[in-house]
């Protein structure tokens, strides 16, 4: 009996044992939790050309092409204001009503040329009359009928200028918008005196659908940026979001002050988000070669004891480190001599914060 117990005992003492071995066995699989999974971004290797990159500074500043100056047309008082900064006004808005000596003495010369027209008219039917009677000659029809063509042609004419300075009433005038678009630039003020020879817009109107990034070359950089070469910008309000464009032209006049060259590039404002006067970063890619690689992002590398890892990412619960050699690096890109091949997936956010989960 007593070695009955002491066979059980030690059976239970070899199960548990047993028991405890199994369970540190098992291995927890990492998995990308929800949160991880909907700010993780990914990154796909692919072959690139080699390429240097010069990193410039700039700023956004208006499509010069597409935008609109509004110029006073006559001297006089600013009486109503219908536009203000920042306002987005159609083409053909009305901006300002001015009451203008200018405009009272067209409009004075408009009714003369009217009366004067009326008396010709029935001047000429007089003559017409008095020439099928014998009357006067046809020389004096003549000459009536030339009175008549006047007349009518110095109301043509005045029609034409109150049409063009958009005369409403007595001594005022329209200011109206030439095309759609945002009001960019304001110089002018209720009660506010206009004088033509002030040769200044009093409105600048700009459709911002397209802005210019004016990116500045300096002259150890000049050699190094042409004409259709891409660009990526960011700016620090979308610091996240990289714009893609092409150098369109080098302006070939060195800023005595600065002693830099501007290159412009043409971007699409969708949504207006990018605002005249923000900081731009210009990176210039500058292709030295034929020379090709495998290329990932170069926010995907994790620096970690004078070694280039990054995190593989097969799915959610398949994730893999990986060392990698570095070629060259860029701000855009890691040029690789080995570690991956063509099309596979590493991650560009949070891979530190999986790294670490996954070497623990």
């Amino acid at each position: 009996m007593k070695k009955l117990l002491i066979l059980t005992f030690a059976s239970i003492v070899l199960f548990a044992c047993g028991t405890k071995k199994e369970k540190k066995e098992v291995v927890q699989k990492f998995c990308l939790t929800d949160t991880l999974k909907k700010n993780i971004t990914l990154g796909i290797s692919e072959k690139r050309v080699v390429e240097n990159e010069i990193v410039l500074s700039g700023k956004i500043t208006f499509d010069e092409d597409k935008i609109a100056k509004v110029y006073p047309l006559a001297g006089g008082f600013v009486q109503e204001l219908k536009a203000n900064l920042g306002d987005y006004v159609q083409k053909g808005q009305v901006l300002a009503v001015i009451r203008s000596p200018e405009i009272a003495g067209f409009t004075s010369q408009a009714n003369v040329s009217q009366s004067a027209l009326r008396v010709a008219e029935k001047n000429y039917k007089i003559n017409q009359d008095l020439y099928k009677t014998g009357t006067i000659s046809e020389v004096e029809l003549t000459n009536s009928k030339k009175e008549l063509e006047n007349a009518q042609s110095e109301v043509t004419r005045m029609q034409e200028m109150l049409s063009m300075y958009n005369v409403g009433k007595a001594s005022f005038y329209q200011i109206k918008a030439p095309a759609s678009g945002f009001v960019v630039s304001k110089d002018v003020s209720l009660n506010m005196e206009l004088r033509t020879e002030d040769i200044k817009p009093i409105f600048t109107i700009s459709n911002m659908e397209n802005v210019w990034v004016l990116a500045n070359i300096y002259e150890s950089d000049i050699e190094d940026v042409k004409e259709g070469y891409e660009a990526d910008i960011t700016t620090i309000a979308y610091k996240d979001e990289r714009l893609k464009g092409k150098v369109d032209k080098i302006f070939q006049l060195l800023d005595p002050e600065s002693k830099v060259l501007k290159a412009k590039i043409t971007l699409n404002n969708a949504g207006y988000k990018l605002k005249p006067d923000m900081y731009a970063k210009v990176i210039v890619r500058n292709p030295t070669s034929n020379e090709t690689k495998i290329a990932i992002p170069a926010q995907a590398l994790i620096f970690e004891q004078n070694r280039y890892f990054v995190v593989i990412y097969k799915s959610d619960c398949n994730l893999e480190i990986r060392e990698v050699i570095i070629h060259k690096e860029t701000q855009m890109y890691a040029y690789l001599e080995s570690g991956l091949s063509e099309g596979e997936k590493v991650l560009t956010k949070y891979q530190l914060l999986v790294y670490k989960a996954l070497s623990n």
